[in-house]
């Protein structure tokens, strides 16, 4: 080969060398410059915050324990994505009742801290026994669970039935959402979920919790409440394993044994809602065939918030019946 030919050659590969390095910089230099997550959660950004806070075998939880002391406990179990803030409108009537209230963000929510873990329904069921062992509460407790709350709650209960006395279904899940059945397909590869969740589904969680919070004198608080979760370390990781894992499937075997107990159990459902279609529903109701359900009619996702009154009437007087 002549010179000439040889530095050709040469030229052709620095080319293709150069390309390549184009086509793999550019999108890791795209996802390095979208990540958000610049603070970190310690014990200086929690006392910033306030709150109460207790160190379980997993990691730090945070939660809110309210209430007369000498009342039933009643646990209040979040959904998806919203920490534990979406029962701000509860807490009030609830503990003038006479009830104690104890919520808590799980773990990657709100100031809960996003441990390296498979996210799964064992790993939740773990964690709200350690917190109710960590508290010092013994006696059965009264569970109440928003959709992939009320899939965790049942699945609590179906696997702790000495330690829940009464039930409170509002819209829970009892599989996935054909709604967002493509979205999870497209976060389950490694890679491309990483670089999907980063670009796009945290933004997608973020607007939707807006729009199920609106209705809320508080909307604008709780925006920013739920974007300042985002900012900390760990909430892209904690999210897409939860995506990946059980926490937002199947809970059907859970339902039947639940239902096989001898056990109240009160199912709330807004007719609007539409990641908890009525087929679902008539399938809860079939497990569950002994349940009590109350429909609202007009209402949708987040019936506590929408209906906080309706709401809260029907769950204090589920509760307070012998």
């Amino acid at each position: 080969m002549s010179g000439g030919n040889k530095q050709h050659g040469w030229r052709n590969v620095l080319i293709i060398a150069v390309v390549i390095l184009i086509v793999i910089i550019t999108p890791l230099s795209i996802y390095a410059s979208a990540d958000i997550e610049k603070k970190d959660l310690d014990d200086a950004a929690r006392a910033q915050q306030g709150g109460s806070y207790v160190r379980l075998s997993d990691g730090v939880t945070h939660y809110e324990l309210i209430g007369p002391e000498t009342g039933q406990v009643v646990v209040l179990i979040h959904g998806f994505s919203i920490p534990m803030y979406v029962w701000d409108a509860q807490v009030e009537p609830l503990t003038q009742a006479g009830f104690r209230i104890l919520r808590y963000d799980m773990y990657g929510k709100g100031y809960s801290d996003r441990p390296e873990a498979n996210y799964s329904q064992a790993f939740f069921r773990k964690q709200l026994i350690n917190l109710l062992d960590g508290l010092n509460i013994q006696k059965s407790i009264d569970l109440v669970g928003l959709s992939v709350g009320g899939g965790l709650a049942v699945d609590f209960t179906a696997n702790f039935p000495d330690r829940v006395n009464k039930l409170v279904l509002v819209d829970p899940v009892i599989t996935s959402s054909a709604k967002y059945d493509s979205l999870m397909k497209l976060l389950g590869p490694p890679v491309m979920g990483e670089f999907l969740m980063r670009l796009v589904t945290t933004k997608i969680l973020a607007d939707r919790a807006a729009d199920l919070m609106k209705k809320s004198p508080k909307a604008a608080e709780y925006d920013n409440l739920f974007r300042d979760q985002t900012r900390y370390k760990g909430f892209e990781r904690a999210t897409l394993s939860m995506i990946r894992g059980d926490a937002i499937k199947d809970y059907r075997a859970d339902y039947l044994t639940v239902g096989q107990q001898n056990r109240p159990v009160m199912l709330i459902w807004g007719t609007l809602d539409e990641d908890v279609t009525p087929s679902m529903v008539q399938e809860i109701r079939k497990a569950m065939p002994n349940l009590d359900f109350k429909q609202l009619d007009g209402i949708g996702h987040d019936p506590q918030v929408e209906a906080p009154d309706k709401v809260n009437s029907l769950v204090i007087d589920f509760l307070k019946q012998q």
